[in-house]
């Protein structure tokens, strides 16, 4: 062939599947269920290893450095070092701090005597399952204001937790209102954790009940990989609700009999309570009745100070809130001292969503249930942690998935709209592609899904938010001395 022949077919060929790449769905043709067929996207093309990060160390270690105009002679580097820490920052809406300022306000009534306890709820998807994220946040406030024990802890657990080790009898049945649902459950009596335990299997009206004593139990001893003051607690709660049997408890600890009680039959949430002068090495609670009652978490407190809970959801996308019971929801909610959310939730919808108009669609999702929270709790102030960066293979390479960011800016809307602030895990660990070099780190700092951090880079997330945090509380504590001055000043003039 002449050159120009050969000029030509090279042309016509690139023209062709530049025009592929035009058209061709982006979400691939399927061909059967387990074939489908991809090409390369035109938006794709060019930009497959953007803002991909050399060195997340050190990407990270600029989160440590103390901006001086004068040591950065560099005015862009000096820009990209504003912006970067103007990202870590928690983004409130319109500036308005108010809402986490109540917060720090009720810490601070832990020290003068004002509070006796704060509750913090920290509700998530399998991010922070086991504890994750929730320890670090838990042992950097009790540490500064006091506090005790790992808070609210299912009765039957779903993954097991670092914060506590927990064992239960075989007979025990988990109930979720997340992930899979049993369909023999009608109501809607989960909270406050989206789950419930039950150690006979509730009956539908079609069925016998049976009249024989059930037995059942659930052993609690010290985590050995729980912070210091996790593991130790003074007072147990048990939430439980609708024991329409005569119900037993007997409680031992060391394997010695200290207590028997009897559990307050009829509907409604209601709650037992236990205390002890030092923690027990090991706790174990035997349940007797004819037919179980439905036993919502225990919550292990010390007798002042901060309790933080962690409360995951595997596979739940942070909009069932409203579905649970609201009456039962409410009636814990009023009943606790809880002066902060944080519901870090996303990464679940991020690969069902298709298109942008779904996203959008899932913010106002959202948008409803942080409303809800704001009925039941107006006073306290929620932060929401949007997803981190998540990756998938496109066309054979790994890539950040497709509307992540689109899912991410629907949940700022959805929190700025309702007054919740927002913390962008996305932009803070680097933005788009960032997992795949926090996967390859070395040591690497999230998993082989490419979707979850290990326990490095579950260390590196929570000091990244606990430092966005005690950020808002020194412009808290720079307002509350301003003000103290001046009223000291006024007083003087006076």
């Amino acid at each position: 062939m002449k050159p120009i022949q050969i000029f030509l077919v090279l042309i016509a060929v690139g023209s062709l599947a530049f025009l592929t790449m035009l058209y061709f769905p982006k979400d691939g043709i399927k061909i059967n269920d387990q074939l489908t067929l991809h090409f390369a996207n035109i938006e794709d093309f060019g930009k497959r290893d953007d803002n991909r990060i050399k060195d997340v160390e050190a990407f990270l270690d600029q989160y440590e450095i103390t901006i001086d105009s004068t040591a950065i002679l560099d005015s862009i580097q000096r820009a990209k070092q504003i912006y970067r820490m103007a990202m870590l920052r928690i983004q409130w809406p319109e500036n308005d701090r108010t809402d986490i300022d109540r917060f720090f306000t009720s810490l601070e009534g832990l020290k003068d005597g004002s509070s006796k306890k704060v509750r913090v709820m920290h509700f998530g998807d399998s991010q922070i399952e086991g504890d994750r994220i929730t320890s670090f946040i838990r042992n950097d406030l009790q540490k500064e204001y006091g506090g005790y024990g790992p808070g609210l802890i299912p009765v039957v657990e779903g993954v097991p937790s670092a914060a506590i080790d927990q064992s239960n009898s075989e007979n025990w049945y988990r109930f979720t209102f997340f992930g899979r649902r049993d369909t023999n459950i009608l109501h809607r009596r989960y909270a406050p954790l989206g789950s419930m335990g039950m150690f006979t299997y509730p009956l539908v009206d079609s069925m016998a009940t049976d009249s024989t004593i059930q037995k059942a139990w659930v052993e609690f001893a010290q985590s050995g990989i729980a912070k210091n003051r996790t593991r130790k607690y003074s007072n147990l709660t048990l939430y439980y609700g609708y024991a329409e049997e005569e119900t037993i408890i007997n409680t031992y600890t060391e394997d010695s009999l200290i207590r028997f009680d009897e559990l307050k039959m009829g509907e409604g949430l209601n709650k037992i309570d236990w205390h002890f002068n030092s923690t027990p090495k090991k706790l174990r609670l035997e349940f007797e009745s004819k037919k179980s009652p439905e036993f919502y978490a225990f919550s292990f407190e010390g007798n002042k100070g901060v309790i933080v809970d962690n409360i995951a959801m595997r596979g739940s996308s942070g909009t069932l809130f409203k579905k649970m019971d609201r009456q039962q929801m409410g009636a814990f909610i009023r009943s606790q001292n809880v002066t902060l959310f944080i519901l870090q939730y996303g990464g679940n919808s991020v690969p069902y969503i298709k298109d942008v108009k779904q996203a959008v669609q899932y913010g106002k999702w959202f948008k409803s249930q942080l409303q809800y929270i704001k009925q039941l709790k107006p006073e306290a102030a929620i932060i929401v942690i949007g997803p981190s960066d998540m990756a998938t293979k496109v066309a054979g390479k790994f890539m950040t998935y497709p509307y992540l960011e689109e899912v991410r800016d629907a949940l700022k809307k959805a929190s700025f709209e309702s007054g919740a602030g927002f913390w962008d895990l996305f932009e803070v660990m680097g933005g788009r592609n960032s997992m795949i070099s926090w996967v390859e780190a070395e040591p690497p700092l999230a998993g082989a899904d490419y979707v979850h951090f290990n326990y490095r880079g579950t260390k590196r997330v929570s000091e990244l938010f606990l430092k966005a945090l005690w950020s808002d509380f020194s412009d808290f504590e720079k307002v509350e001395n301003t003000s103290n001055e001046l009223e000291s000043d006024t007083n003087k003039v006076e």
